[in-house]
Parts: structure tokens; sequence; C-alpha cells
């Protein structure tokens, strides 16, 4: 073949290969910003000249595709946009297909079960996650092997913001977010090639610090993730009408005096036939590394366990220390049979710190990187501590309505 030949053919294959149609874009990730049971929300990144924010799903075995439309949006220094599209009035307990924009590969995702009687919910939460990618995997792999409905990350959620790095940029920052996205992807996968979603929780790292207002300032984190109300980390999860998760936001937005605390007395009062209600944040009440006085402590001690015994939260998951900790039942701050019990402290992918040796209110505590599995069933609500060996550490008291 002459020079000339060969040059048109290897242009010809190139353009071809352009226009074929893409599997799967690279990140691509699912959230609930309405009841799991009925709804979610879906999520990619895609090239700019990709502006097709639209889903096209079926329930697994259906022939008819419907369609849904979304938008996208392209962050500062960001070459890609970001899609969303929120999906409504499916069925429970029912797995479907779907697939993103024109890309052509067929995901899976499944509705959460609204009886917990017949299938029951199960999920992870863990905090301080993408520090150490190593870690991180490791961790992701110990989680997707369990194989739960969905995953809660209790802030510093990839560590884009540190005094340690106040030089690496905007880029830094974004490539950290795709490295997240991109191992979120290829890990966090459950049986049948289920994608597992994400619940994200503002931590400390996450944000820039001194409280920058997102509904003010565009800030990466609030671009990134769906939330029920745009810009506002603080909100409620309800699953069915057996369950609700508060996530809260410890001072790194939000404030937790004021708006926040307003907020959580109303939510909790109107969740007061909810059986069983779990919050979830980042810095500890009852730390097992940090001081018990410090100030962000000593406010949600003050501001919202009281409102946590008064309204019935059985179980408050914290982060932020790097170890494992779970505390005795805690009411009107001493050891109480009808008090809440705080677990957790953020150690999935980190440097796991030595707990507190005498602290009063710890009754386990460990040096591991960790998280909990949550199952709540017709028999009531089992949480185990698993170190992301696959070593169970520790298991809580069975919590039942």
């Amino acid at each position: 073949m002459k020079k000339s030949g060969l040059i048109l053919w290897v242009i010809i294959c190139a353009l071809l290969l352009s226009a074929a149609p893409k599997k799967n874009p690279e990140i691509i990730y699912l959230a609930y910003t309405e009841d799991p049971t009925t709804s979610i929300t879906v999520q990619w990144h895609s090239p700019i000249a990709d502006a097709a924010s639209m889903v096209s799903y079926r329930k697994k075995g259906d022939t008819v595709w419907q369609d849904a439309k979304g938008s996208s949006i392209r962050p500062e220094a960001f070459e890609m946009l970001i899609h969303r599209v929120d999906l409504g009035h499916l069925q429970p307990n029912t797995f479907y297909e779907f697939r993103v924009g024109t890309f052509k590969k067929t995901n899976l995702f499944r509705t959460l079960s609204a009886d917990v009687n017949v299938n029951p919910i199960q999920f992870v939460v863990g905090g301080d996650a993408y520090r150490f990618l190593s870690s991180f995997r490791k961790a992701n792999r110990q989680i997707a092997e369990l194989d739960p409905d969905f995953v809660v990350v209790g802030g510093d959620i990839a560590y884009t913001h540190s005094n340690k790095v106040p030089f690496k940029g905007r880029q830094w920052e974004i490539k950290r977010w795709t490295t997240f996205f991109s191992e979120w992807k290829s890990s966090m996968v459950g049986k049948g090639g289920r994608m597992i979603p994400i619940v994200p929780v503002v931590g400390n790292h996450d944000v820039p610090k001194n409280q920058i207002d997102p509904r003010k300032t565009p800030v990466l984190l609030y671009q990134l993730f769906a939330f029920a109300k745009e810009n506002i980390s603080f909100r409620a999860l309800d699953i069915g009408s057996t369950l609700s998760l508060i996530l809260l936001d410890t001072d790194h937005s939000y404030p937790i005096v004021g708006e926040q605390t307003s907020w959580l007395k109303q939510a909790l009062s109107d969740r007061a036939n909810i059986p069983y209600k779990f919050a979830v944040y980042h810095v500890g009440a009852y730390p097992s590394v940090y001081p018990y006085n410090g100030g962000i402590p000593k406010r949600i001690r003050k501001y919202w366990c009281p409102l946590f015994e008064e309204g019935g939260v059985q179980v408050a998951f914290e982060h932020h220390n790097h170890a494992y900790k779970r505390t005795f039942p805690i009411k009107d701050e001493q050891i109480d049979s009808k008090g809440v019990i705080y677990m957790g402290d953020g150690c999935w992918g980190v440097k796991p710190r030595k707990p507190h040796p005498k602290a009063w209110y710890l009754a386990a505590k460990d040096r591991k990187n960790c998280f909990n599995f949550v199952s709540l069933s017709g028999q009531g609500c089992d949480i185990t501590a698993y170190a992301i060996t696959g070593e169970v550490i520790d298991k809580a008291p069975r919590i039942t309505k």
C-alpha cells in the first residue's frame, strides 16, 4: 500500500472509532435524594461535547425502555460535564437496568425494600475514606463482598482540603475526586453487577475552611454530589416508613448552632413515628482520640445530643478520629440504658490512631481500619464493626423498636 493510501486508511479508522458509541463513562455513580424504595439519582461525568443528560431505564427483564431527562453543570476548571438525572415512581425491591447519555452499556441498580420483614435493609457506614489509596481499595473490596444496599461516607471523603496541601491547587483537588469516583465505580459493585449507591456526609477535609456558604460561593463537593436541597448538606434520608438517617454538618459548611439545630429539632419531631432513627456526621461528640472538651464536641453535646435523646435516635455514627469506638448508651452525658450509642470514629482509608485508654464512655475501642455494617430486619437492627481485613472487631447490642 502506498504511503498516501496508508495515511488515508489511518484517518478513516480514527474517524470510525471516534464516531463509534462509547460503552460507558469512566465515572458513573448513584445517589439518593428521595426515598430509596421508589427513587434513585444517577450521576455521571462526560466530555463537554456529550451534553445529553438522559437516562434510559427499565425493570430487569422488560423490553420497553423509559427515558428521563436531567441536567448538567461544568464547575470551574473541570474539563467534564457532571450530569444528574432523578428517577422516581419506581417499584420497591426491584432491579432496574439503565443507560446514560449516549453511552450504550447497560448498568444495574436495585431499589430498597419497603418492608424489612420481607427483605432487610443492609448498609455500611464509614468515614475518612480516601486518604491512602491502598487502604481505601482494601476496604472497598471488603465492603463490596458484604453486598450492602448502599454506603454512607461520613465525611473526609477524598481529602481534598488540608493544611498539608495548601498549594496543591484546583487541578489537584479535581484529580483526587476523579480518582475517588473511578475507584468507587470499579470496586463498589454488588452481586450480579449491581452498582452500590453512595450517601455523602460533609467533613472538614471536603470543603474549604471558614464555612464558605455553598449557596453563595460554588464549592466542588456540592457540585459533584446530588443533595435533596441544592447546596445544603444537612438533611434526612427516609427509607420507607421504617428508617430515617439524619445527616448533619459539624461546623464545615453550616454551623451547628442556629439554622441547623432548628432544622434538626423539627426533623426529629416530624419523624416521631419512625421506629429507627440514626444520625450520621463527621466530628464526634464522644471522641475516641481527640479531646473530650474540644469546641465542636462540646457544641454537639450541648445542642444536638439532647435532641437525639428526646427524638428517639438510637445510634449516632461519628467519624474524624481515625480509630474505632462504640460508647455505652449515653443520656444527659451519663451512661444510661435508655441513651444513645455513639459509634464509628472514621478509620476507612487513613492511618489508625491509638484511642483514649480510660475514657469513661467507651464500651469498645480498637486501633484498626474499619467500617460498620448495619442490618435492619423484622427482628431488629444489628451493627457489626469490620476491620478492612474482614475480621469482626465488635458487635453492638441488638436494637429493637
